[in-house]
């Protein structure tokens, strides 16, 4: 327990002095839990969509995300599963 503790003092205190003031941790890949609560499958137009994120399952979630920015600057879930998400997906993936 003992070590668990010095782990987590060092590397608050050294991030603390290498991540500028303002950046999140998700922002250089750190998020600890999980984004999505709600997965959203109906069909999304692709012209409304902005960006679309994709987050491998992982010790900080144990599903994959899929995350769309639209273009209204919205971000919402998307369920990967739902077919349409499955079609976007591939064709991110083969870019």
């Amino acid at each position: 327990m003992l070590h668990f503790f010095f782990f987590f003092f060092f590397f608050f205190f050294f991030t603390g002095n290498v991540i500028p003031a303002g950046m999140s941790l998700k922002s250089i890949g750190l998020e600890l839990r999980c984004q999505c609560i709600k997965k959203e499958s109906r069909f999304i137009h692709p012209r409304q969509i902005q960006n679309v994120e994709l987050f491998p399952s992982g010790p900080h979630c144990k599903d994959a995300e899929v995350i769309a920015t639209l273009k209204s600057g919205d971000q919402i879930c998307l369920e990967p599963t739902a077919r349409w998400v499955k079609i976007v997906i591939k064709k991110i993936l083969e870019r």
